[in-house]
């Protein structure tokens, strides 16, 4: 989302106000994750104590907190260098490390939003497939999504025009490229 949002131009105060009032509603939307996951878990002790057994409840558990890590590291360190490039492109002054570890974040967003929806569509994995498995599959998928997300660094200019990093590892000291 925010390389469609912002990558067609400048980050402006408006798409900025946009970008940052949608962070809000996926903030909303990953406390709902949460509640209605504990509400499962309670649910499941009270009436279904067999569920706890399905290693795909824990496999997505385990994915929505490393999306709620994520999701904290975002908002300490993402949202405020984006906010930060108003008036210059996205892209513009940062090091490869820092353009990195703006990709790697959403791409662990993206993909750890997707997998628990896609586990949850899928009820034929219930007790069958063991929670390493689903792991593991994830990872796969969160490793493809980072590489394709770090094959735009290559079509995608820096906006800077000079090629110099300004900002260091995670987008805070300043550094020489």
């Amino acid at each position: 989302m925010i390389f469609r949002f912002f990558l067609n131009g400048k980050v402006t105060s408006e798409r900025w106000a946009i970008f940052d009032f949608g962070s809000k509603i996926v903030n909303a939307g990953l406390v709902l994750l949460w509640v209605t996951g504990f509400g499962f878990l309670a649910y499941y002790g009270a009436f279904e104590p067999i569920k706890f057994g399905n290693e795909k409840v824990w496999a997505k558990m385990l994915i929505v907190l490393i999306l709620t890590v994520n999701g904290l590291f975002i908002h300490a360190v993402i949202l405020p260098k984006v906010k930060a490039q108003i008036g210059r492109s996205l892209l513009q002054g940062m090091s490869t490390r820092q353009k990195s570890v703006l990709l790697t974040s959403g791409a662990i967003s993206a993909t750890s939003w997707y997998v628990p929806l896609l586990l949850g569509a899928l009820p034929q994995l219930n007790f069958v497939v063991p929670m390493t498995t689903i792991l593991l599959a994830y990872a796969l998928i969160l490793a493809l999504v980072a590489a394709v997300s770090h094959g735009v660094l290559l079509v995608v200019p820096n906006g800077s025009g000079d090629g110099a990093s300004t900002r260091g590892p995670l987008m805070g000291q300043a550094v020489a490229a």
